[in-house]
Order: structure tokens, then sequence, then C-alpha cells
């Protein structure tokens, strides 16, 4: 089992100037990329078991049944996790692979998270030691080129994840992966579909709560970096559909007037009451949004897997 680190560390320059411009610029956001401290990636791990939040429980069954369709095409490949988080989805995808072909593979798992990546690639080599592990901590949409390219590589996007850029970062993200892809590499790309519109704002507003903790935890994740002093009981989680980007955006709104200091620049932030701070998008997609992100890509959609009510696809495509 192997792990690099190319995620620069906490509170280093290139992190504290993400979280600075998006305090600096109107309307006020912060990256989605730091809810993954070890508290976030905690808090979403219970966010995928709510009964609220539908994706997991569509796309476990289709991982399943994905993997058995796909397992003879393995041998020899290598897996690359986009956004691993922890090892649940993947483990249900390897459970489906006869033992003798993830012999001949190798699973590189790729997060910002430190911690996550340390657990799941310790789970993993205990679960599956007859497989090569090789954990990688990094930003995808910065170090796509750290990712190792001698074999069949096999990209898994799950979750939807691809749902939280906005719409040019989606077609800028595929077409730098295209880059990347050698011919008859795959992609399987996880992509929440759109549907009714209350289901899909229950999902982001659990009455248990952990949804809004997970989006104020950014808060103490900017606090670790910059010093700033913002407490979280200060705002409150806002998650709605926005239908004519067709995405769901996540915000914190100030229950007050507020005065932040960044004690590294000797600066000022100061937010008003009802001003709200954009944390994530998480889009929604047609049949068409498919096939133009394969399209940016350069990439041909072989196969669309999904459920009996089309709520969430996951999508194989190959580079010729």
């Amino acid at each position: 089992m192997i792990i690099e680190n190319f995620m620069p560390s906490t509170g280093e320059s290139s992190v504290r100037d993400k979280l600075v411009a998006g305090l600096r610029s109107n309307p006020k956001t912060l990256p989605s990329m730091f809810f993954y401290d070890h508290r976030g990636s905690e808090l979403f791990e219970q966010i995928t078991r709510l009964e609220e939040y539908y994706p997991p429980r569509i796309e476990i069954p289709l991982l399943a049944s994905t993997a058995r369709k796909l397992a003879p095409d393995l041998k020899g490949c290598d897996i690359v996790e986009l956004g691993s988080g922890d090892c649940s989805k993947i483990s249900v995808f390897l459970d489906e692979v006869p033992k003798d072909v993830r012999a001949t593979m190798a699973y590189y798992p790729v997060d910002v998270c430190k911690e996550a990546i340390e657990k799941s690639a310790c789970n993993l080599n205990v679960k599956y030691p007859e497989m090569e592990i090789h954990g990688i901590t990094a930003d995808f949409l910065e170090h796509m080129e750290m990712i190792p390219g001698d074999r069949k590589r096999f990209f898994c996007f799950f979750g939807s994840t691809i749902g939280n850029l906005t719409k040019a970062k989606a077609m800028e993200f595929m077409e730098n992966l295209g880059e990347v892809m050698n011919i008859n590499d795959r992609l399987i790309l996880g992509m929440d579909m759109v549907k009714d519109i209350d289901i899909i704002e229950r999902a982001y507003n659990d009455d248990k709560g952990i949804t809004a903790e997970f989006n104020k935890n950014i808060l103490n994740v900017t606090n670790n970096n910059l010093g700033t002093d913002f407490d979280p009981d200060d705002f409150e989680h806002v998650a709605f559909f926005n239908r004519e980007y067709s995405r769901i955006e996540m915000h914190l709104r100030a229950k007050k007037d507020l005065e932040i200091m960044i004690p590294v620049l000797n600066e000022r932030v100061f937010i008003r009451k009802d001003e709200m701070i954009h944390t994530e998008n998480s889009h929604k997609y047609t049949e068409d949004d498919i096939e133009e992100l394969a399209a940016a890509a350069g990439l041909d959609v072989e196969n669309v897997f999904t459920d009996e009510r089309k709520w969430f696809s996951l999508v194989r495509m190959v580079k010729r």
C-alpha cells in the first residue's frame, strides 16, 4: 500500500488564497472542496445514510449491477476513483469483481482529504489483499497529471460529484480528463438526473439537520486555515433548487451583522444580516447533458446504466 500527498498543508498560501478570494468576492463564496476535513468527511458519510438523501439508495445497486457487467473488461486495469471519500462505493463495485481479476488490478483513490485516503486505503488493503492500493491525496481539478498512466485505466467519478462544479468548470474538467486519458481508457460517471423538485430539495434539507451541520463546518475549516473567528451558530443553512441553472444551491445566511477578522492579512470582512455565502452547487442532468459532457472530453458514450425511474445514471464512456 502506497499513499502520496500532493495537497498543500493547512494554512499554506494556495489554500489561504482560495478562501480569501471567496470572502472578498461579491457575492461571497467558500469553495466546496473545503467541506472535506476529517469532520466534514464524517458528516458526509452520515448524509449518505439519510432517508431524504436518495442518490446512494439508487447508485449503490447500480454500482453492483454495473460492476458485474464490466468485470471481464477490468483484468489488468488500474481503477482511478476521483473524489473517492470513504471506501463504501468502490467496495460495492469491487465486491462484484472476481478475486482472480482483482489480483491483476490496482486501485488509485484520489481525494483532497488525507485522513479519508489513509482510512479507506487501510480498509481496502485488508479487504482486498490481492489488489495493489495506491492512495493519492490531491485536488483532481489541479493534479490530474499525478495519476500514473502506464496501464489501461478505468476512471470512476461516482456520486454525481461532477454536479458540484459550475457548468464551465465541469466542461473544463472533462476537457482536461480527456487530455490525460489514453486510447481505450474508460470513465464511469455518476450523474444525478432532473426529477421532481420537492424530492431534490428534501435531499438537502434533512430533518436531522446533518446537512446543515455539514454546510456550517466549512466555517470551521476556514477558521483553521485563516485564523478567522467565524461562529457557525451565526449562520443558517439554506438550500434550494435554482431552476434557471438546474441545480441545488447551498448557502450560509448570516443571522446578524458580522465583522470577521482575517489575522494573516490584518484585514476585516464585513457581512450584513441576511447576506449569504455560497458554498456549493449540485447540478442535475438530462440525457442531452450526458452527450455534451462526453463531447467536451472527446469521449464516446458506450452505455447508460440507470434505475427504472431514471433518477440516477452511471454513464460509461471510452476514449477512442
